[in-house]
């Protein structure tokens, strides 16, 4: 059972391979949309055009496979060489160079790679419209409408499992403040399941670039940087550094502001004493 949508007391699910709708019940309450679930059925039944199953959940995972049956496309964008386009970060105080980041540095001896942009799946969006739903999702979020703005990501997701940037905003909702560990094991799901899908749209070794100045590139990006807090959140500091890492491996510009915290992560700083700090920095 794929999820699609957490909702009050039911999960609305796709039973695989055939992906038909069916809801779910009862559920444990940390199930979040993108895992699939193997479940132990007891009960089942029709109404009207709607499956419904009893069962007790025994197992859950990640499936990039089930997410993404036919993978997103990779489009070239051409050559980056850090000579040129990256000089500006070593080259501003010639005499400290050895003080550069280390990431920097990686950046530097990958030498010169490619570009790339990845396609973005948006289910409802219109090419001459200026919003599309994940817009309109962040907009109601915003202005205090989070249920409507679930509902709207949910319905992302049912129409296309490949929607990485529903997985993404659902993660930043769950996550929240970070303070609850059990919203942010969900928002931890909801980003490896766009992960998932970002990755299986790359091929093996894959060592170009995926820059956030290519906007389809973003939801990728975005999922990565939320699957990073997550892991730095709870403690598994080693992950996230290797996220991070991969991260800015792949977005030098580093348009997500991971260089101001890959030192607290490398450094084994807990995630909400980093938290309580920064809020509390005078301006």
């Amino acid at each position: 059972m794929l999820v699609v949508a957490v909702e009050r007391v039911s999960l609305r699910c796709l039973r695989l391979p055939e992906r038909r709708p069916v809801i779910l019940r009862p559920m444990r309450g940390d199930e979040a949309e993108g895992e699939v679930l193997e479940v132990l059925p007891r009960r089942k039944w029709r109404f009207g055009r709607t499956d419904y199953l009893v069962g007790d959940i025994v197992g859950s995972r990640i499936d990039a496979a089930a997410l993404s049956p036919v993978p997103l496309e990779l489009y070239d964008r051409g050559p980056w060489d850090p000579q040129a386009d990256f000089v500006w970060l070593w080259k501003e105080n010639d005499d400290a160079e050895e003080e550069l980041p280390e990431w920097v540095w990686a950046v530097l001896r990958a030498g010169p790679r490619r570009e790339f942009e990845m396609q973005q799946v948006i289910p409802g969006a219109d090419p001459d419209e200026p919003d599309d739903p994940i817009t309109q999702a962040a907009e109601l979020a915003r202005a205090g409408g989070l249920d409507a703005a679930f509902r709207m990501l949910q319905r992302c997701i049912e129409a296309d499992q490949r929607c990485i940037d529903a997985y993404a905003h659902l993660g930043c909702y769950y996550f929240g403040d970070g303070c609850s560990e059990w919203w942010v094991r969900k928002a931890l799901k909801c980003y490896r399941a766009g992960v998932a899908i970002g990755e299986r749209a790359l091929p093996s070794g894959f060592d170009g670039l995926l820059p956030w100045g290519w906007v389809d590139n973003r939801p990728f990006l975005r999922a990565l940087h939320g699957l990073g807090l997550c892991q730095w959140r709870l403690g598994d500091f080693a992950a996230a550094r290797e996220t991070f890492w991969r991260l800015l491996m792949l977005d030098p510009w580093d348009s997500l502001g991971v260089r101001f915290v890959i030192d607290e992560v490398e450094a084994g700083r807990d995630y909400l004493a980093w938290q309580s700090e920064t809020e509390n920095m005078p301006l």
